[in-house]
């Protein structure tokens, strides 16, 4: 889904997709860029005793009180409330379940998504809406995968 018209490039081709700007490995390109620029006393830390930081690092930092990872996880969360918001208007769902490798950045995370899709979305859609992160954490995938087929297996037609 495209976050940002004249964004990055995406491994998908396109520009600006949210994948390109916060994803796991975006998130930990940002942060690596930070504790290069000596924005980021923690992560520059983290970067030197381990060579890479992934969002692991960066959710840790914030835990620490580090701004700058604070910084990165509420501007991705505000991209990605901002895409929630959109999908939320359009569908209307009853339910919104953030899943993925971002959910380890818990609820600074959360807080951000919420705040943009409360604000962005229409107020009859998000009167009664639960916004939530995934409890599956990186096995979500295989598990959904495994109960489709299994509903697929095991219905009555």
């Amino acid at each position: 889904i495209q976050a940002d018209p004249d964004g990055r490039a995406c491994a998908c081709g396109n520009k600006g997709c949210l994948e390109a700007h916060f994803s796991g490995a975006a998130l930990a390109r940002d942060a690596e860029d930070a504790a290069r620029e000596g924005s980021s006393p923690e992560l520059a830390a983290r970067l030197e005793a381990a060579g890479s930081l992934t969002a692991a690092d960066v959710a840790a930092a914030a835990a620490a009180g580090d701004a700058a990872a604070l910084d990165l996880i509420r501007e991705g969360g505000n991209r990605l409330g901002q895409v929630i918001a959109s999908l939320v208007s359009f569908f209307n769902p009853g339910l919104v379940v953030i899943g993925g490798g971002v959910t380890g950045l818990g609820h600074n995370l959360l807080a951000s998504v919420r705040t943009q899709v409360y604000k962005q979305s229409l107020p009859l859609a998000t009167g009664n809406l639960p916004i939530v992160l995934g409890e599956l954490g990186p096995t979500a995938g295989v598990i959904g995968a495994a109960r489709l087929i299994s509903d697929h297996l095991f219905s009555p037609a």
